[in-house]
């Protein structure tokens, strides 16, 4: 029988490490807890949040209701077809170790996708990416029990939504289904494969290493984007934060051309609904660039990351970043919007 717990601590549970408390905490092991959990009253009555590994969640309050933590874990091979390997991992897992174990079997795709903490559960809900990929081009299928139904069932890649750091889960499905398992499409490695190593940083580690950009390994590129991590990302055993704060805007070409005479410096890549900026870069334009309002701070690598230098509240965190915000909307007339899920 699943057992529920009363007034717990989430500062464990949260990698800002805000300090507030839920009434109400239970963590679903396999999928018979998740069906014995939303059979109990508590679950029927109240409000509930599901987490994973609260590496993209601010809290600003306590949790006066249910908060599950999702801890399924294990994988398997469902099948082989030419060069192609579906893997199925359950939600639970550690999303980083698994993307390290798949280059270790040889198996390629999201190598660009490495050091994002967080469970394999939020994958598909966030549409993660980093350096040119997005793990929707992976995902097969998406295995989920309804809440209301208590069925499982099973939604194909299509039926996901998949949308700019966004899917149907963080929608339509919003605490309507606990995800349970996500099926991959990963291919082998092979000498025609070749990893996306676009973004300048990638470039210029890869001609440092003398790495032959013709024959790269997917390894290779996990490798140098590890790198890259540590050197712009705090370690988050030390420091309290969320990684990226914000979402990298889009805006429309004829408002790119008017920014750029002002800004020339500006970087961007063009994507199928217009220009995408890096927020960081506005960030550092409006002033944030190691800006800190203790114990609330931009991080001294990296102005899209804010962090908890230490006993910081939600709610002056949540208002640092609205200070940010504010004035990115004054100097560029762009509006941006948090990545973190603000509770």
């Amino acid at each position: 029988m699943i057992e529920i717990q009363k007034n717990i601590s989430l500062k464990p549970y949260n990698t800002f490490a805000v300090d507030v408390q839920a009434d109400f905490f239970a963590e679903v092991k396999n999928e018979q807890d998740i069906l014995d959990l939303i059979s109990t009253d508590i679950f029927a009555t109240q409000p509930h949040l599901i987490l994973g590994g609260g590496a993209n969640i601010l809290f600003t309050k306590d949790y006066a209701w249910l908060v599950v933590k999702v801890s399924l874990m294990g994988k398997k091979m469902v099948k082989e077809e030419d060069n192609k390997v579906y893997v199925q991992i359950w939600a639970g897992e550690n999303r980083h170790e698994i993307m390290i174990w798949s280059l270790e079997q040889w198996y390629v795709w999201w190598e660009n996708l490495v050091s994002i903490p967080g469970q394999v559960w939020s994958a598909p809900v966030g549409n993660i990416g980093a350096y040119g990929k997005e793990v929707k081009d992976i995902i097969y299928a998406v295995e989920g029990i309804d809440i209301a139904t208590k069925e499982k069932k099973v939604r194909t890649n299509n039926e996901c939504i998949f949308g700019y750091r966004e899917s149907i889960f963080k929608n339509a499905l919003k605490n309507k289904i606990i995800i349970t398992a996500v099926t991959f499409i990963f291919a082998k490695q092979s000498s025609d494969y070749a990893p996306n190593i676009q973004y300048n940083d990638i470039q210029e580690n890869v001609a440092s290493l003398w790495i032959d950009t013709s024959k790269i390994t997917a390894q290779e590129v996990a490798n140098i984007i590890i790198t890259i991590r540590e050197g712009k990302l705090p370690d988050r055993k030390k420091i309290g934060t969320a990684g990226s704060f914000f979402k990298n805007p889009v805006v429309e070409k004829d408002q790119f051309e008017k920014l750029l005479v002002k800004y020339p410096q500006l970087k961007w890549n063009e994507v199928a609904n217009g220009i995408k900026l890096s927020a960081g870069q506005l960030i550092e334009f409006s002033g944030f660039k190691w800006k800190s309002e203790w114990p609330v701070a931009t991080y001294d690598k990296h102005a899209l990351i804010i962090v908890n230098n230490g006993g910081a509240s939600g709610p002056e965190i949540r208002t640092f970043a609205q200070s940010i915000q504010k004035k990115v909307l004054e100097l560029f007339d762009i509006s941006l919007e948090p990545e973190v899920i603000i509770m």
